[in-house]
């Protein structure tokens, strides 16, 4: 058998110590809990709403790039692989999938307490008496592992009443975001609090936007008169409005 010189084992030991933690630690998650927004002051809307899980329709990639021109991960397909500023320890922030972004919503719109009552539920067979029904398809969530270089998220989302299936409200909610000093550094590490909270932040922005939409599309005063045509005469109008004697 063949001994292995000092100078080997030195370096064997070397790898050994460099690698260990990272060996030890890769493949660890660390779970994203969203922070919902606090409550919110204003009239409240008596309806119970439900928000229904989000459809997945970002890009079919997991992630992309490089280490020199960097990362781009979908987070609505998988997590943030990196190395934490504990010794170059490997770690990996759970994917955000669309059912979590709307699961955050409901808890969103919950803590705000402008509802009756808000649910959770996966598929549509699963409401009971809610009166307002959220639906969602999430488009981006692209995270980008470059400092300067800004992540992007978009949710297109759409609230019906659950009787009858009469829209409310429909629209695209889209965030831009530049990560704070301190998210990632300059090695591409990263500080998984801090990710979090990032994540949070954004999440809350995009859903108090989509609230303050959908609250006023249910708030709005709903209009059954057709508007008077420009031949009407006056009393053309009054009768019409005043509806038979």
């Amino acid at each position: 058998m063949k001994r292995e010189s000092k100078g080997q084992g030195t370096t064997r030991k070397r790898l050994l110590i460099l690698f260990l933690p990272a060996f030890l630690l890769a493949g660890c998650g660390t779970k994203f809990a969203y922070r919902p927004n606090a409550a919110v002051d204003g009239p409240k809307v008596p309806m119970k709403a439900a928000v229904v899980a989000f459809e997945d329709g970002t890009e079919p990639f997991t992630d992309r790039g490089s280490y020199v021109s960097g990362y781009v991960f979908n987070l609505a397909k998988a997590g943030i692989n990196g190395l934490a500023l504990n010794a170059g320890a490997a770690f990996s922030v759970s994917p955000l999938p669309p059912e979590l972004w709307a699961k955050s919503f409901a808890e969103d719109l919950r803590a705000s307490g402008i509802f009756r009552s808000v649910a959770f539920v996966f598929t549509l067979s699963e409401l009971s008496d809610e009166d307002l029904v959220v639906e969602g398809l999430l488009t981006k969530a692209y995270f980008h592992t470059k400092r300067n270089e800004p992540d992007e998220f978009a949710l297109n989302l759409r609230a019906r009443r659950a009787a009858g299936g009469s829209p409310v409200w429909e629209g695209e909610i889209r965030k831009t975001s530049a990560k704070p000093p301190g998210v990632v550094g300059i090695l591409g590490d990263y500080r998984i609090d801090r990710v979090h909270a990032y994540l949070s932040g954004v999440m809350q922005g995009m859903f108090a936007e989509a609230r303050g939409e959908i609250v006023r599309a249910v708030a709005a005063p709903a209009t059954t008169e057709p508007a008077p045509s420009l031949g009407d005469s006056p009393e053309e109008v009054i009768r019409r409005i005043l509806g038979p004697s």
